[in-house]
């Protein structure tokens, strides 16, 4: 299985900065394989950038930076998964900014997953602690453990196993994210370990192996590589360093290199 790597632009590109930026990736993505590339840039840029890429090579795809349960109403300034399933083929879902400055509730973002399935959008659900959930000997820290627990398991809440393998989940401890100081790929490891058991715990052995689980927070060239060599991690959420073109690639180049076997 290939890495994945996404790319998420926030709300920073105006509509020329992303055209300038969607095609400096471009060529050099299209090129590229072994690796999966997610491209998710503002919403209200979503289909001029999709459309310059109208032809691509099949491991580039696009995301949505989120996305309304409902699919169609009065939801005045929200954007459904219905009105983007012709657009993307994932949707970022439950981002720490939007837990943060949105008030978003697990029982809100598993709506939107909800959502997303059932217009075939892959949801990238993210989830992480805003203290580290490990001590330096790798035990488990209440509170921080049964929060992030909650919120993996809350993802898949009234999700039929089959579908399991439909989602990704983006760990992003916030304590990590615009830091000096990221998580290493050892402490990430070891929390994913701990993820996927509570997974199975909940659901069965079977089902937690169908689940990817990527990494974010304060990601770039120089420790990439650290995490993408880890069998646990499939891949990356990129920030900030999304924004710039060469680094960018510089990372899904590495993603190539370092694929899954």
């Amino acid at each position: 299985m290939f890495k994945i790597v996404v790319a998420n632009w926030k709300m920073y590109p105006t509509l020329s900065d992303s055209v300038v930026l969607a095609a400096s990736y471009k060529k050099a993505l299209d090129s590229l394989a072994g690796v999966e590339v997610v491209i998710a840039p503002p919403i209200i840029w979503l289909p001029t950038i999709v459309e310059s890429y109208h032809h691509r090579s099949h491991h580039i795809h696009f995301a949505a930076q989120n996305v309304w349960p409902e699919d169609q109403g009065a939801y005045t300034g929200e954007v459904s998964a219905y009105l983007v399933k012709d657009l993307v083929s994932y949707a970022i879902v439950g981002h720490s900014e939007r837990r943060q400055y949105a008030a978003e509730t697990n029982d809100l973002i598993g709506e939107k997953i909800h959502a997303c399935l059932r217009w075939q959008i892959k949801p990238i659900v993210c989830i992480g602690e805003t203290e580290p959930v490990l001590d330096k000997n790798d035990h488990l820290t209440e509170p921080q453990w049964g929060k992030l627990r909650t919120q993996l398991l809350a993802a898949f809440e009234g999700v039929a196993k089959e579908r399991f393998s439909r989602i990704t989940v983006a760990y992003e401890p916030i304590w990590a994210i615009g830091s000096q100081n990221p998580a290493t790929a050892h402490y990430t490891e070891a929390v994913i370990k701990q993820l996927r058991r509570a997974l199975a715990d909940k659901h069965g052995e079977s089902a937690a192996p169908e689940v990817r689980f990527l990494y974010g927070g304060s990601v770039g060239v120089s420790n990439a590589s650290s995490y993408l060599r880890s069998p646990e991690i499939a891949g990356l959420l990129v920030g900030s360093v999304s924004l710039k073109a060469k680094e960018f690639i510089e990372i899904c180049e590495q993603a190539s290199q370092l694929r899954a076997t």
